[in-house]
């Protein structure tokens, strides 16, 4: 147990940092350029395994589209504007925000730990308003502001360290083929094999180990991105009854995929948060000059939740 406990401790060490969210919990992390680097690979592999949308569109559907691209483009500015006001040690990691369009046939959403974010195309059906597409793009965003691209690859890279050193066949049967009486042809032979085998063995261990690690603190970043996204929709003047009202709206709209689960899971949190006190618009246009908004009242901990939204969410 005792050694089960020292290497993650030692591989947080040697490979990151531990750190905490901007809600408190603690988390592992990496430097940003390895984060930026591991976080963009999986961003275009979700891009390359997500449906195109198909054929050309017609005159009216390209002028719909091009209007969404502008819009989502100007949320997404008026977004990352409050961001980098809230959240001052941001510029610390990324330089700006910079919002994309993929045409992808289904609704979602992805990022990286650089700042992008792309929307597919495929969100256009869902015919979302102006409270609901905001918080859908802030909530990307939260993924970025809260590291969580960085405790992802920490976790990766750390359960591929600790498969490496708690898995070391390989080297018994290396060892093995060079005592005396093993001939030469055999013992290449043999190792070759218990090699691959076992390094096989180590990767699937590793991916395996580090999607179940993840996967049981998903709810905590889905938690803690809604929480930054209404933070942000607030300093822009969206009340969170008004985002709540928003997403009950696109529920219907919503199937049994990941994402639009993932999408249903936020909307249900912002409808429970959005039942307790609220500040009106007035208050808010007040409270939106240069001081940083405070909304424990209103966001209260997004760990709360956590058991609940991990019922109704799947991985990211």
């Amino acid at each position: 147990m005792r050694a089960l406990i020292f290497w993650p401790i030692l591989a947080c060490s040697l490979l990151g940092a531990c750190s905490t969210s901007p809600y408190g919990r603690a988390q592992l992390t990496m430097p940003q350029p390895v984060s930026a680097v591991y976080s963009e690979v999986n961003m275009r592999l979700k891009l390359v395994t997500t449906a195109d949308a198909q054929g050309k569109c017609a005159e009216s559907e390209c002028d719909a589209s091009k209007e969404f691209e502008v819009h989502v483009a100007q949320l997404g500015e008026r977004l990352a504007g409050k961001a980098f006001e809230i959240y001052p040690d941001l510029n610390e990691r990324i330089e700006r925000f910079e919002f994309l369009i993929a045409d992808k046939a289904e609704p979602g959403t992805t990022s990286n730990a650089s700042g992008t974010v792309v929307i597919f195309s495929g969100t256009r059906a869902l015919e979302l308003s102006d409270p609901a597409l905001a918080f859908i793009l802030a909530r990307e965003m939260g993924h970025v502001i809260g590291s969580h691209h960085n405790e992802n690859t920490a976790t990766k890279i750390i359960v591929s360290v600790l498969a490496q050193v708690l898995l070391p066949v390989s080297g018994i049967f290396r060892a093995f083929a060079l005592l005396p009486g093993a001939s030469s042809a055999a013992a290449a032979s043999a190792t070759t094999a218990t090699v691959t085998a076992s390094t096989a063995t180590a990767t699937a261990a590793s991916f395996l180990g580090s999607q179940a690690l993840i996967a049981s603190y998903w709810p905590q970043q889905l938690g803690e991105a809604d929480a930054i996204a209404l933070t942000l929709l607030a300093r822009l003047g969206y009340d969170p009854q008004e985002t709540a009202d928003a997403l009950a709206v696109a529920e219907r709209r919503l199937d049994d995929s990941s994402w639009p689960q993932n999408l249903l899971a936020s909307s249900r949190h912002v409808a429970r948060i959005a039942q307790g006190p609220r500040p009106d618009k007035e208050r808010l246009a007040q409270l939106a000059g240069s001081t940083p908004l405070k909304l424990t009242y209103v966001i209260g901990n997004p760990s709360a939740d956590a058991i609940e939204l991990g019922s109704q969410a799947r991985t990211h």
